[in-house]
């Protein structure tokens, strides 16, 4: 098996570890990015953004697309169902920092399958294709492609379409092992990434349900070339060091450190818009022992950036038996 801290080649792109973290919607921000970087995160990734409001200059879509210096390695992750206007963004991307390009073709929210993007290019392989092989020809890094299994339980479309984007230029794929049918219910069967992996002549990812170092493992052991880690990391980023180095859980303090460190340049990144945007980490950092129930519901209810930060300022470090464990 090799080691977490192993290097391994995207292509074009050297990458010193084996563990990334996922885009994710909503979540991966700048500040996002920036705490799990401290904690070993390899590769990371944008939000996922939409073609369409790259290529047409909608402002907000354009700000997904700022990176710091500090953030590279990072991998861009864009969706749509036009090869053409794809392509434009992905050229976007590049300019803006892209080190790679990443093609969303799993996301299983109706917004997005109801336009043709997502996991619905698993039922239009030819358009998926097309998209992959406009992609590749338009920008000078390693363009990546994230799937699901299929569109149903034992369809195997993800599997049959992964070898067609490989024929296309796609350097790696990205195997999130559910259904869209699924959405992220049930758990990631990831029988079929490690089948995948030792089938396809490109490196696989695996991403789903990476909640520990032994589930990784146990994914390098069975042919993935990374594991990327999504929702695990939610209010809890040092997951990336327990993986990476095995490393125990950080102290009280640490974590409350790093709460409000992610704070401070969460505010800093998006000003009064930090409020809403930091209401889905409070339980996050409850369950993972950092801050206590009746200090998350308080901040639950905070009316703008000052109290926040007022609230975690007054908070002492705080652990439960149960947070040892995670």
């Amino acid at each position: 098996m090799p080691a977490f801290d192993s290097a391994f080649a995207i292509g074009s792109l050297q990458l010193d570890r084996r563990l990334m973290m996922a885009p994710m919607a909503g979540v991966t921000t700048t500040p996002f990015r920036q705490s799990v970087r401290r904690w070993g995160a390899g590769l990371v990734f944008t939000e996922m953004v939409s073609s369409h409001g790259i290529a047409y200059g909608n402002r907000r879509t354009l700000e997904y697309l700022a990176c710091g210096a500090e953030e590279h390695p990072i991998g861009y992750q864009i969706f749509g169902a036009d090869a053409a206007i794809m392509a434009r963004a992905a050229e976007a991307c590049v300019a803006a920092g892209a080190d790679l390009v990443d093609i969303n073709m799993a996301c299983p929210v109706r917004k997005v399958v109801k336009t043709g993007a997502g996991a619905a290019l698993l039922g239009a392989p030819d358009t998926a294709v097309a998209i992959a092989r406009a992609v590749v020809a338009a920008v000078p890094v390693p363009v990546t492609v994230k799937l699901r299994a299929g569109l149903r339980q034992g369809d195997g479309l993800g599997r049959l379409l992964a070898r067609r984007l490989v024929d296309a230029g796609i350097a790696a794929v990205c195997m999130h092992p559910r259904t869209a049918a699924q959405l992220y219910r049930g758990v990631a069967d990831h029988s079929l990434t490690c089948a995948l992996a030792t089938s396809l002549p490109a490196p696989v990812i695996a991403s789903g349900d990476i909640v520990g170092r032994d589930v990784g493992a146990s994914l390098l052991d069975g042919g993935c070339a990374a594991v990327m880690v999504a929702r695990a990391a939610l209010g809890r980023p040092w997951i990336f060091s327990q993986i990476l180095l095995g490393a125990p859980l950080p102290e009280p303090a640490a974590r409350l450190k790093e709460l409000n460190l992610f704070v401070e340049e969460t505010v800093k990144a998006m000003g009064p818009r930090a409020v809403g945007y930091l209401r889905q980490f409070w339980s996050r950092f409850r369950s993972s022992g950092t801050i206590d129930r009746g200090t998350a519901r308080e901040l639950m209810h905070a009316s703008d950036t000052t109290a926040v930060q007022a609230l975690l300022a007054s908070a002492g470090p705080f652990c439960t038996e149960s947070a040892l464990h995670l």
